[in-house]
C-alpha cells in the first residue's frame, strides 16, 4: 500500500468514526492520532482469539461463582488449556479473592468481543449497559451443555474483516478518550460507561496486537 493509499484509509476511518461519534453526542479530540492501517497491522489468528475466549468463558464461571477454581483448573487441564492461561489468570484460580473475582466479571466484555471477532454474536452493542452472555446462543459458546471447547476451537477458523476489526478498535479508542477526558475533567460521563469501554478496547487492541501485546499486558492508551 502506498502512503497515499495508507493515509486516505486512516483518514477515512477517523471520518467515519468521527461521524459516529457526532451523532452520538460524544466529545471528539479532532487532534487524536490515527491507528495503524490494515497493511501495517497484523490480528490474531482465529485459533488465537478461539483459546482466548474458551480460557476467559471459564474463568468467567469461578468469578460468577458457578463453579470453583480448582474444578476450573482441573477442566482447564483435562482439555489441554491450562498451559495457554496467562500468569494472570493462573493467579486469579489459585487465589480467587472477591476483589479478584469482581475484577474478572467484567471480562464478559472482552469475551462479547472476541466472540464478535469470530463472527460468532452479530454486533457490539451500544456501550452503556454491560452485555449478558446469556443472550448468545449455546451452540455459539465455547462451554456449557456438552460443549467441548477443543472443539469450539477447532470449528470457529474465521475472523471478521481486518476493516472493520480495526473500524471498532478507532472507535472505542475515541470513545475511551472521551471517557479520561470527562474524568479529568471532573465531569459526569453518562452516554457510555466507562468501565464497558475500556474492557472492549482491551481486547480489541490484543486482537489487533497493539504495541504486541501480551493479554495481561495490553495497554489502552488514549
Amino acid at each position: 500500500m502506498t502512503d497515499i493509499l495508507k493515509n486516505k484509509e486512516e483518514l477515512s476511518r477517523k471520518e467515519k468514526t468521527h461521524e459516529i461519534l457526532k451523532k452520538e453526542g460524544i466529545k471528539i479530540n479532532v487532534n487524536l492520532p490515527y491507528i495503524e492501517s490494515e497493511e501495517e497491522t497484523t490480528l490474531r489468528t482465529p485459533k488465537e482469539v478461539a483459546i482466548r475466549a474458551a480460557i476467559l468463558s471459564i474463568t468467567n464461571l469461578v468469578a460468577f461463582d458457578s463453579i470453583d477454581s480448582e474444578e476450573a483448573i482441573s477442566y482447564l487441564e483435562e482439555c489441554n488449556l491450562w498451559e495457554h492461561t496467562t500468569p494472570d489468570e493462573k493467579d486469579f484460580l489459585q487465589n480467587p479473592t472477591e476483589d479478584k473475582k469482581f475484577q474478572e466479571t467484567w471480562k464478559c466484555e472482552c469475551i462479547w468481543v472476541l466472540l464478535w471477532a469470530l463472527q460468532l454474536v452479530d454486533n457490539l452493542p451500544f456501550p452503556n449497559e454491560l452485555c449478558d452472555l446469556n443472550d448468545i446462543a449455546l451452540d455459539k459458546y465455547p462451554i456449557g451443555g456438552d460443549n467441548d471447547p477443543n472443539e469450539f476451537i477447532k470449528t470457529n477458523n474465521q475472523l471478521r474483516s481486518k476493516a472493520e476489526i480495526l473500524d471498532a478498535n478507532d472507535l472505542y479508542y475515541r470513545y475511551h478518550w472521551a471517557c479520561v477526558d470527562a474524568r479529568i475533567n471532573n465531569l459526569e460521563m453518562t452516554t457510555i460507561d466507562s468501565g464497558i469501554v475500556y474492557e472492549r478496547q482491551y481486547a480489541l487492541n490484543w486482537l489487533v496486537n497493539y504495541m504486541r501485546q501480551e493479554w495481561d499486558d495490553v495497554s489502552c492508551d488514549t
